[in-house]
């Protein structure tokens, strides 16, 4: 029976209520959810995101300076950085590796399935090649590909080759200094490194950078040498004749300023060419004059001489006997390649006699011929500014054996290295003063100031100006007639010099290697005013002609002469009356004018007109020889070309590579010369 006023529920109400009460539920959980994910997003996630925004929207890339030029004392470039093209992929955004792999590969040189792995890989960023020379159609084809794209890099060039490439090193892809002068002045010469940040599109490329900072300079300083390019080239080629007519495996060949401590040239045989390093041994890469070591030989005796004259043991009249060549000492016996019996000590000098040296060399005793040869450099590094110099080996005097003050005092029993040899004549050259040689003359910044400067120093006094100049007039003997060194003399000069025949030690079986030696020659030119001490070593020479006289002091003899007349220094009365013909290479005949000196030109000679002591006029003719062109800018070349009265045709544009003419060839006034550019 139903109630009266009870109300009328329709049928399914109950059901519809509680949908939309689960619904509405529903609807509040996903609110707080989206909520709660907006949340984090905003705000615990909001960095997070941010960077990840960034990473597909910002392009920051790493900004390398450019790398500063390394020039040698007459502004020639020895090294610079040209900006070349690398590639690298976004393998996300391609779409067909292998058919982009096949593409790619023709146009880098580079192998299908190796660029193929690269673009098929899961990372944001890889490089495909780096440092490229590519032409326009390739640069154009490259960035057609989707995915693929170009960035400008700095790439060390060094414009003359294999030239000094022992002494200026290199550098890798990254342009970091790994060898010789990039090593070691690397923080200097690479800059500063910083990031830029830039847009990307839709498919990452990109669009344009911003350089938050326009007004900081991130590009390397550059830096100055003592070398001189042009006698660097003449020890160069001088070397490498004579190992190629005397089968040496090497050598090296060392010119320095006597009273300036500056290196103005450092050769070293085997070279390389550091363009293309890779290709050669790290045996290559080496700068022997100052990394290797070795005995010094017969050389030593100069320092020898030096020392008892300082302390008065022996003048170079004194007389003593020299036992008729063979001489016993302790259980060793000394000989000398030929006979002799009493000597002066400057004849002993003049004709390296083993025995009559070890007579002095007791005469000074143990400690100070010890005490001399620190003095003089030896068994201590010169503090050259390059990397892995050598300290050599001397033990001291207390533990020295029964033979030992004898064999150092004709050069076994001790080591040195090609740059102590030379600075340590240099002090006898220049009146006793042992300065500290350096290669580097200046670092400036990209607007020409200098930021450090080197000046000669002076590391101690060794001996007084008059026993230089004693010791200086017994080695001009030695390369007088009857003297060892007598094909190291010069026809213009007086030359001060000393041969060195070295036996090399055996390192396996101890004692020394049969007939296995090195050649050596140390002298400086003029020997009354000095402008060169030259040291050339010959590592291992063939043949019956295995002296320091007879392989070593030719090589010397050219280089002095080559050097000289390149930089103005003639003799002042020819010998005879006669003057010899010289060959002058490069267009630096002008540097040799003076008040009393005319340059004229003639054909293909360039002739030195001067007057000389009697007042009678003289000519000196010089063959006009063409430079080296390579590594120039079209102003430089132009410039060079216009004093020399050449033509010039320039192909291409940036910085100089080829010649034509090359390098060393003969020119008359008017011949064409093609130089190419890139």
């Amino acid at each position: 029976m139903k109630r009266k006023g009870a109300k009328k529920v329709k049928p399914g109400a109950g059901y519809l209520k509680v949908r939309v009460a689960v619904i509405t539920a529903v609807l509040l959980c996903l609110f707080a959810a989206i909520l709660l994910r907006a949340f984090h997003l905003q705000v615990i996630g909001s960095d997070s995101y941010k960077k990840r925004a960034d990473d597909q929207h910002i392009a920051s890339i790493t900004v390398r300076s450019k790398r500063g030029e390394i020039y040698d004392r007459n502004s020639s470039e020895l090294a610079v950085s040209i900006d070349v093209d690398s590639v690298y992929a976004k393998p996300a955004a391609i779409r067909s590796p292998r058919a982009a792999a096949r593409k790619l590969s023709s146009m880098l040189g580079l192998d299908s399935r190796k660029v193929e792995k690269r673009l098929s890989s899961n990372k944001d960023f890889v490089w495909l090649k780096r440092q490229v020379d590519l032409t326009s159609e390739k640069r154009e084809s490259i960035l057609s590909i989707e995915g693929i794209n170009l960035v400008k890099e700095a790439r060390r060039y060094y414009p003359h080759d294999s030239l000094a490439s022992n002494l200026i090193g290199f550098t890798g892809v990254d342009s970091v200094g790994l060898e010789g002068l990039e090593l070691y002045y690397d923080d200097m010469l690479r800059g500063s490194v910083r990031k830029v940040e830039g847009q990307r599109d839709a498919k990452g490329r990109l669009l344009m950078y911003e350089d938050a900072d326009k007004t900081t300079s991130i590009e390397g300083l550059r830096v100055e040498l003592t070398i001189d390019k042009t006698i660097q080239y003449i020890a160069e080629k001088e070397l490498k004749s004579a190992i190629e007519s005397s089968g040496a495996k090497g050598g090296m060949a060392i010119v320095m300023d006597p009273y300036t401590g500056e290196m103005l040239a450092l050769a070293n045989m085997p070279t390389f060419d550091p363009n293309n390093y890779r290709k050669y041994t790290p045996a290559k890469w080496r700068n022997k004059g100052v990394t290797d070591v070795s005995e010094p030989g017969s050389v030593l005796k100069a320092f020898l001489m030096a020392a008892a004259i300082e302390e008065g043991v022996v003048g170079p009249n004194d007389i003593l006997y020299c036992e008729n060549g063979k001489y016993r000492v302790a259980n060793r016996t000394i000989h000398d390649s030929k006979k002799h019996g009493w000597l002066s000590v400057s004849q002993i000098l003049k004709y390296s006699s083993n025995i009559g040296s070890l007579k002095v060399g007791r005469e000074l005793g143990p400690e100070r011929l010890y005490r001399y040869l620190l003095a003089f450099g030896f068994a201590d590094k010169t503090g050259l500014d390059l990397p892995g110099e050598a300290s050599g080996r001397l033990s001291h005097y207390s533990d020295w054996s029964k033979v030992t003050l004898e064999t150092v005092s004709f050069g076994q029993g001790i080591s040195t290295t090609g740059v102590q040899l030379t600075t340590a004549l240099s002090a006898i050259a220049n009146g006793g003063f042992l300065m500290r040689p350096y290669i580097v003359r200046a670092v400036r910044d990209p607007r020409g100031e200098v930021v450090r400067e080197t000046n000669p120093a002076i590391v101690r006094k060794v001996v007084s100006a008059k026993t230089s100049e004693v010791v200086t007039r017994m080695l001009v003997g030695v390369t007088e007639d009857g003297g060892t060194g007598v094909l190291a003399a010069s026809g213009s000069f007086d030359v001060a010099g000393k041969t060195g025949t070295a036996q090399k030690p055996d390192l396996v079986k101890g004692g020394y290697q049969k007939d296995v030696y090195i050649a050596s020659f140390l002298g400086f030119v003029p020997a009354k005013n000095p402008k060169l001490v030259i040291y050339v070593a010959l590592d291992e020479p063939t043949g019956k002609h295995y002296h320091g006289g007879t392989v070593a002091g030719p090589v010397f003899s050219a280089i002095a002469g080559q050097s000289l007349s390149y930089m103005g220094i003639f003799p002042d009365n020819p010998i005879d009356g006669t003057v010899a013909k010289k060959s002058r290479p490069g267009f630096r005949l002008a540097s040799a004018t003076s008040s009393d000196l005319k340059l004229l030109k003639d054909g293909s000679r360039a002739v030195r007109e001067h007057r000389d002591l009697n007042g009678k006029k003289q000519k000196d003719s010089f063959e006009m020889l063409l430079p080296d062109l390579k590594g120039k800018s079209m102003r430089a070349v132009l410039r060079a070309a216009n004093s020399a009265g050449v033509e010039v045709e320039f192909r291409g544009s940036g910085m100089s590579y080829n010649q034509k003419p090359a390098q060393g060839r003969s020119f008359s006034e008017g011949d064409n010369v093609v130089v190419w550019f890139r």
